[in-house]
């Protein structure tokens, strides 16, 4: 967790230029350490990613549930993050998490799809 703004300021670049990760009082890097677990036959190395996600998204839902904002921001360079915050080399970033309370408040989203056009039952169609 980044609160320091000289930290934060120094992580925008590294975040593809996003400003807003700065101007969160908040800055959550979400890391993981390979598990050396195979999920799935196939996942190998990647399988943290799987853990580290789950957990973001729970804390994305809970901060909405207190009235907080968050944006999981997957665009980032992990190398140089590892760097500035002296992250250990056997653990990777997956994700940046800004929290804080929008400053427009909360907006209703558009039109969602109908759960026909998403979800399949029985087979893949």
């Amino acid at each position: 967790m980044v609160k320091d703004k000289m930290e934060k300021e120094r992580i925008v670049p590294l975040a593809g230029g996003q400003r807003f990760v700065a101007e969160a009082p908040i800055l959550i890097v979400a890391c993981g350490q390979d598990i050396k677990y195979n999920r799935g036959g196939y996942m190998g190395g990647l399988s943290m990613l799987v853990d580290v996600a789950i957990a973001v998204d729970h804390l994305t839902l809970a901060a909405r549930a207190e009235g907080l904002g968050t944006c999981w921001i997957g665009s980032f360079d992990n190398t140089r993050i590892k760097e500035l915050l002296k992250i250990p080399h056997d653990f990777n970033v997956v994700a940046l998490v800004p929290l804080g309370y929008p400053k427009g408040g909360f907006s209703e989203t558009g039109p969602r799809k109908k759960l026909e056009e998403i979800v399949c039952e029985g087979y893949f169609k």
